[in-house]
């Protein structure tokens, strides 16, 4: 699909890129999609991230794994332009893209669904598909698109979305997103509180998305969830990339980090005693204290 009328100027139009591969590579290039260069922000006098250096190939996905309050959403809010960074470099298809506009960055074809899932719950999951035909699609073509991968929905279209099981409302999010005919996927915690069954169906999901060319950068604190469909993880602790690797490379060494090995006691003692705020916005959000849902 060449670029539409309505890119956003100065913002590299992602599909296009996709279909005709970066820098006329095929979409499983190993140059990258995104890249963030010593990213640093934070929340007014305390520093959250601390130098992230994050490499995401075109067509794949990249785990980004780390224990509450490591700044994993805050990255992922600065990649979708939603936070600014103090310092540092975000580069979207070899462009810098530092300071543009979140919705610019959504014409362009990067995706977000954020944690707490982001569904309108006043209405129905009809009407939550409808709001994606704005991007050009017949609310035919969406609700086809989104019921091919949840077929669960279809029989809760008329359903207030808000009254729906946690499970349910989380595939109406990735339904949505899907639907919208995405570039670029960021995913927030898209296990957060729902049953493993669930998780199970989601990440499939997920898979077959990757399977069609789109590339995801998802951000999760249980790794169980995500590295079977990740081609790379990642993982943060006090707001610093410390480990990259394919997903089997990780998750031999997430103990380590996780429970206070030498890496995290190292990283403990330098320039970040404080508490990291990252983890007051996550535990802001009343979808984190929710009991499992099915």
């Amino acid at each position: 699909m060449s670029a539409a009328a309505g890119d956003a100027p100065g913002v590299p139009n992602q599909r296009a890129t996709l279909e005709k591969g970066y820098n006329g590579l095929s979409v499983m290039t190993p140059e990258p999609l995104l890249e963030l260069r010593g990213i640093r922000a934070g929340y007014g006098a305390i520093e959250v991230l601390h130098g992230v250096d994050l490499v995401v190939p075109a067509g794949g996905v990249v785990a980004v794994l780390g224990p509450n309050g490591a700044g994993k959403s805050t990255m992922l809010r600065v990649v979708g332009g939603l936070h600014p960074p103090s310092g540092g470099d975000i580069y979207l298809a070899g462009r810098r893209v530092n300071g543009v506009n979140p919705v610019e960055l959504a014409r362009s074809g990067m995706c977000t669904i954020p944690e707490g899932r982001g569904i309108f719950p006043n209405l129905t999951v009809k009407e939550n598909l409808q709001m994606v035909t704005y991007r050009g699609m017949s609310r035919k073509e969406v609700e086809e698109r989104a019921f091919s991968y949840f077929p669960r929905l279809s029989e809760r279209r008329t359903q207030m979305a808000g009254t729906m099981s946690g499970g349910e409302q989380q595939m109406l999010a990735v339904a949505r997103a899907i639907a919208s005919d995405p570039s670029m996927l960021l995913l927030d915690e898209l296990s957060m509180g729902l049953a493993p069954l669930i998780v199970d169906q989601l990440y499939e999901a997920v898979r077959q998305i990757s399977a069609e060319g789109v590339t995801i950068l998802v951000v999760e604190q249980f790794a169980a969830a995500v590295l079977d469909v990740a081609d790379t993880a990642a993982v943060m602790v006090n707001g610093r990339v410390v480990l990259t690797g394919t997903p089997k490379e990780v998750e031999a060494d997430l103990s380590n980090v996780y429970l206070g090995g030498e890496v995290a006691s190292r990283l403990a003692t330098e320039d970040n005693p404080l508490a990291d705020p990252d983890s007051v916005p996550e535990l802001a959000d009343p979808d984190s204290t929710l009991e499992v849902n099915e």
